[in-house]
């Protein structure tokens, strides 16, 4: 069992350190899910960011003259919002964990010992 204290502390490590950290800290094997997941949401989120810059940064006296078709930063635009919405899904499904664990702590501490 885990005490109210350790589960705020896994909920928190959920969602402001790394999703599926608390999870694994809170013995929930899921864990080991969600955290691959939140990094490969910052991975493709950061490689989009990368590519959308090294665009910009290519097309950038064309596009001040409004030359340049934007077409092409719709792929590396595309895939960092894909990563972004990777992350956002292993960031809620910590919350949801977290929240889970949470909620079996208060449940255990209301409950009497048995005798």
């Amino acid at each position: 069992m885990i005490d109210v204290a350790k589960a705020r502390a896994c909920l928190l490590s959920n969602l402001l350190v790394l999703p599926g950290l608390g999870s694994l800290v809170g013995d929930r094997r899921i864990g080991w899910v969600q955290i691959p997941l939140a990094a490969l949401g910052l991975c493709t989120s950061g490689t989009g960011a990368i590519l959308s810059f090294l665009w910009i940064k290519k097309n950038h006296e064309a596009m001040a003259e409004g030359v340049t078709e934007l077409s092409g930063l719709m792929l590396p635009l595309g895939v960092a919002v894909g990563g972004l919405v990777i992350f956002a899904a292993a960031w809620l499904w910590g919350l949801s964990s977290g929240l889970s664990l949470l909620q079996e702590a208060k449940r255990a501490a209301a409950t009497p010992p048995t005798l």
